[in-house]
C-alpha cells in the first residue's frame, strides 16, 4: 500500500532549519540533504506501516513511530510520524544529537 504524505508545519520548520544549519557550512551538502530527504519520504510511502516505534513513544497518547535515513557522510536523521487511514503525517524531523520530542513539541491536525 502506498500512503500519502503529509507534512506538518512543525516539520516543515524543522526541515528549513536543518537545512539552513548544514547550508552555513555546505550549500553542497544542504541540498544533498535535501535529496536524502526527499528519497526518504518516497520510501515512507511504501513502508510506513512496518515503520518502528518512535523512542519517544510511551510518552504519547497515539502510535508515534519514526522513519531513520542517512545522510552520505553517514548522519542519522528521524522523520517522527503517525498514520491516519492512508495518511502518512509527519510530525517533526530529528537530527543526531537533538532531544526526544515532548508533548508540546508536537501540534497534530485533523
Amino acid at each position: 500500500m502506498n500512503f500519502r504524505i503529509s507534512i506538518s508545519q512543525r516539520a516543515k520548520r524543522d526541515i528549513r532549519e536543518i537545512t539552513a544549519w548544514i547550508k552555513e557550512r555546505s550549500s553542497k551538502g544542504a541540498l544533498s540533504w535535501l535529496d536524502a530527504l526527499e528519497e526518504s519520504l518516497e520510501q515512507l510511502q511504501k513502508v510506513a506501516a512496518s515503520s518502528g516505534a518512535a523512542p519517544e513513544a510511551d510518552d504519547f497518547d497515539v502510535n508515534l513511530r519514526q522513519h531513520l535515513f542517512r545522510t552520505r557522510r553517514g548522519n542519522t536523521y528521524r522523520l517522527v510520524f503517525i498514520l491516519r487511514d492512508d495518511v502518512v503525517q509527519v510530525l517533526a524531523v530529528r537530527g543526531t544529537g537533538q532531544d526526544f520530542l515532548q508533548q508540546s513539541d508536537i501540534e497534530f491536525s485533523d
